[in-house]
């Protein structure tokens, strides 16, 4: 994941990571337009209209700024083309895991391939000791993605206003994971 001042870039086997740019709202606005892919996201569940979109990006950018770690724009490596954000948030002090991918990339393995990304970032270049995530209690594959990773079901919890699932998983459960040292 890239970090701020020094402009690097985030790789998986498929994907690459970077900063949002003002120039990906057009791209950005066309995913999250998209009523499935918003079906369990934000605190009213739905597609975001163009201005929210750009709420959305600013806020991502801004988060950068402020905590030096945010969501990254992820792009398909095989032609660069932006197809949905991932990365870590913070939220109440803690650094939470977030993602979300465009329609046609869902049922490849991405989702966990991205998130497990973000979690070693998270531990091994910014040293967060714990990272959280939530879904909502009906959504599934993002619950499935989240236990594939290792994080543990914490229970039903509101945040954002929002009755979700927390997960968590702590560096050292994640090196156990990875059968390495912390």
């Amino acid at each position: 994941m890239p970090k701020t001042h020094a402009g690097r870039v985030l790789e998986t086997a498929r994907t690459r990571l970077r900063q949002f740019m003002p120039a990906d709202l057009e791209a950005l606005a066309r995913i999250v337009a998209d009523a499935e892919v918003m079906k369990y996201l934000g605190r009213v569940p739905g597609p975001l209209t163009l201005a929210e979109t750009e709420t959305f990006l600013h806020s991502m950018i801004a988060h950068w700024e402020r905590h030096g770690f945010g969501r990254c724009a992820v792009e398909w490596r095989k032609d660069s083309r932006l197809i949905g954000c991932a990365g870590l948030r913070s939220h109440e002090g803690t650094a939470e895991l977030v993602y979300l991918l465009d329609r046609p990339f869902w049922g490849m393995g991405l989702a966990t391939e991205i998130a497990e990304a973000c979690l070693r970032y998270g531990f091994e270049v910014h040293g967060f000791t714990r990272i959280v995530a939530f879904a909502r209690p009906a959504n599934a594959a993002s619950r499935r993605v989240l236990e594939k990773l290792g994080m543990c079901d914490e229970g039903e919890v509101d945040a954002y206003g929002i009755n979700v699932v927390q997960y968590a998983i702590t560096r050292q459960e994640f090196n156990t994971r990875r059968g390495s040292t912390p």
